[in-house]
Order: structure tokens, then sequence, then C-alpha cells
């Protein structure tokens, strides 16, 4: 017998496991200017990141996080 778990986000709303994010031509290449400048951000720099660049202001900061990680 399968066990189904439900994944479920700080705020108690459920996310979507196999969810994926595409990101604009515009945001790659915000993401990519930032990579060349530091490859490794820290979760302060990308918090940061997404203040100071507004292309990227909607993208949670969990999908920057692996964005770089993929990278």
């Amino acid at each position: 017998m399968m066990s189904v778990t439900s994944c479920k986000d700080s705020k108690g709303a459920a996310i979507d496991p196999g969810k994926y994010v595409r990101y604009t031509p515009e945001q790659v290449e915000a993401l990519e200017r930032l990579y060349h400048e530091c490859p490794k951000p820290s979760a302060i720099r990308r918090q940061q990141l997404i203040r100071e660049c507004p292309i990227l202001s909607n993208i949670e900061p969990k999908q920057i996080k692996v964005w770089f990680q993929n990278r």
C-alpha cells in the first residue's frame, strides 16, 4: 500500500511538487548577468537582488536559489 503525502508551504497552502517555473528571456538575461558577478549568492544577497531588479520581483527567493544551483 502506498501513502500519498502533500507538500505545504509556510502558510499551509499546498505546493505542487511538479511545478515548473518558466523564466522570460529578460529574466534569464538578468540572472545570467548576476551569475557572472556572483555565482553563489547568499540568501541575503538573493533577497537584495529581488529588491534591486524589478524584472525578478515576481520570482520567489527559493526559485532564484534553485536557478543558481542548476546553473
